[in-house]
């Protein structure tokens, strides 16, 4: 393919096809959407190279809000911050599942949060994912009005939040080492949102699972969602069982 000019929609259409060979009709749809959003995404980085090297050479927020037609502010709150926050994620990522998490970082400062955690990520898969856990948590009656109606989820008192990077609390790292291990036994090549969600929902005792509880959604009803979205068992989403646990502490 010449690389002066974009994938011809006929190119694209011999890559879903090669991906779905044999595949029912519904399953080929879904890999076609699952390419669609991977366009997205690889659009949306490579707008934010070029914002990050505007900025470089000196345009303002307001002039590259000009460009795109849009506020200042909206423009920064995209392609600012979480751009900078990106970084933070090593391993193998969708596109998409770092805009989640980019965006739980912007979520717990939103808040005055000193800190991101299990319920900031549970905030950021519902606003800005669009893929199989935002449908997971809609189905499940989870929206993001209900999650910032629950007592757990407030703003912290009128002080500035920490520059730089926020920590993550022990949860969360906790909810991303599932997330990364679930993604790998189901042999993705890259951990995504439905993975994250997985991930999060396997540490029962952090706050999203509570936030969860308090909106009557227990964990067992998003993994079998889950995996019912996915065809696999139940049991590949989940947290190891303790036995299993031990086993592998003892192998180190």
């Amino acid at each position: 393919m010449d690389e002066s000019r974009l994938p011809a929609i006929d190119e694209l259409v011999v890559l879903v096809e090669a991906r779905a060979a044999g595949q029912p009709p519904a399953s080929r749809l879904r890999i076609a959407i699952d390419v669609g959003h991977d366009l997205t995404d690889l659009g949306d980085i490579l707008i934010g190279r070029f914002v990050a090297e505007a900025r470089e050479a000196g345009l303002s927020w307001t002039q590259i809000g000009e460009l795109f037609g849009t506020s200042k502010q909206a423009v920064q709150q995209r392609y600012g911050t979480a751009r900078a926050e990106s970084d933070a994620w090593p391993g193998r990522w969708t596109p998409t599942a770092r805009r989640v998490l980019d965006q739980a970082a912007l979520e717990a400062r939103a808040l005055r949060h000193d800190y991101v955690g299990t319920e900031h990520a549970l905030l950021a898969l519902v606003s800005v994912d669009d893929g199989v856990a935002a449908e997971i948590l809609a189905g499940l009656g989870v929206t993001r009005e209900r999650l910032l109606a629950t007592s757990c989820i407030q703003s912290a008192p009128d002080t500035e939040t920490p520059q730089g990077r926020l920590p993550m609390m022990p949860r969360y790292k906790q909810a991303l080492e599932h997330t990364r291990r679930i993604a790998d036994g189901l042999e993705a090549r890259s951990a995504d949102t439905e993975h994250l969600l997985a991930g999060v929902v396997a540490v029962r005792d952090s706050m999203a699972v509570e936030i969860l509880r308090r909106l009557r959604v227990r964990p067992v009803a998003v993994h079998a969602a889950l995996a019912e979205r996915l065809q696999v068992d139940p049991r590949r989403l989940g947290a190891p069982s303790r036995r299993r646990r031990r086993l592998l502490a003892g192998s180190r």
